[in-house]
């Protein structure tokens, strides 16, 4: 078990980096932020600061869980925490289970705090994790949150995969009520719907990374795994990331802290994200690429980029913070458009 398990993470390391030089990233095409002729705001004193209830992030850029439990990745883990270090950004780790299941592969994951002994760092497992498993990651990294992720259409499609989801919603509230840091309900690829997300709030859930589809497929990603029988019609199953921010914003965005995630590439994307109302945005599929072709250090250049892009936008949109690009005029078109229409956020 323990063989086919870091078997598999690096299976999903090697058929990501395949399926993402062929990815074109365009989640947010369909959202335009107006132009603000007479914008008197300098980019040099624009605020991108903002917060997760009481996690107070420098940027809104958070480097989302990617991988761990097996060499490679502690060397991925390694470099990610050092740029998280140096750009002082949020990081989350990938799925603990595997440490947790073996003390062995703990490294993997505790070489983030070690490189980053005063950032902020989330643990990872899934909604099938216990109360005790969750105290024992946080405590594997000293976490400053957790993420406990979603991943149903990944499990079912994985021939070694989980098949039983019974209780999911019980065990999610038992982890929210019972966790002394904060926990984000995490979507991996496919979306929340406005529906469930209130069902995540009335359980007691107060932040949620959306990982709307657009950017890492992990339906692909097993049907590469198993060649014999690939499930190619569900490989545009999901929720598209704008529509899926749009739904939860305007659902929970007044009770819950909102993550724009899947498919994001451009610090255009971040902006969009923030005047759409998400808190935060997060990166796992663009960055782990550019780090794996180009290294570290082009991925730092790369983030150090972004935030320019953030802060001109926002500029040109004559926003100096967060709360004020909400404010802004923005049009929604196409397919993300007719997707909120017919399902009631827009007339």
């Amino acid at each position: 078990m323990e063989d086919l398990r870091k078997k598999r993470k690096k299976e999903h390391i090697k058929y990501f980096l395949e399926l993402e030089k062929h990815l074109n990233r365009n989640v947010f095409d369909d959202v335009t932020i107006i132009h603000n002729c007479l914008s008197e705001i300098n980019p040099k004193e624009i605020d991108i600061s903002t917060n997760l209830q009481n996690i107070k992030l420098r940027s809104p850029i958070i480097i989302n869980a990617m991988t761990g439990g097996f060499y490679g990745a502690k060397i991925i883990n390694k470099n990610l925490a050092r740029i998280a270090k140096e750009l002082d950004i949020a990081m989350a780790v990938g799925s603990q289970k595997i440490a947790l299941d073996n003390p062995e592969n703990i490294p993997s994951f505790s070489i983030v705090r070690k490189e980053n002994p005063d950032g902020i760092i989330f643990a990872n497992l899934s909604s099938e994790a216990t109360v005790d498993d969750a105290l024992k990651a946080i405590d594997m990294i000293e976490a400053d949150a957790i993420q406990i992720h979603l991943n149903m259409p990944q499990e079912i499609i994985m021939s070694e995969g989980r098949t039983n989801f019974a209780n999911t919603i019980d065990n999610i509230k038992e982890l929210l009520h019972n966790i002394n840091v904060p926990v984000i309900i995490k979507e991996v690829g496919f979306g929340v719907a406005a529906e469930d997300a209130q069902k995540l709030v009335d359980c007691g859930a107060n932040i949620i990374d959306i990982g709307g589809a657009g950017g890492t497929n992990f339906i692909c990603i097993e049907n590469l795994r198993q060649t014999k029988s690939p499930y190619y019609n569900l490989e545009h199953w999901g929720i598209p990331t704008a529509a899926s921010l749009v739904e939860v914003v305007k659902q929970v965005g007044d009770k819950a802290d909102v993550i724009s995630s899947g498919g994001l590439k451009t610090g255009l994307d971040v902006v969009k994200s923030l005047a759409l109302g998400a808190n935060a945005t997060a990166f796992a599929g663009t960055f782990l690429y550019i780090l794996m072709k180009k290294g570290p250090d082009v991925l730092k250049k790369h983030i150090l980029k972004m935030e320019r892009e953030i802060k001109y936008t926002m500029a040109m949109a004559g926003a100096k913070n967060i709360a004020e690009i909400r404010q802004r005029p923005l049009i929604v078109e196409g397919r993300t458009y007719n997707w909120l229409k017919q399902r009631g956020f827009y007339k």
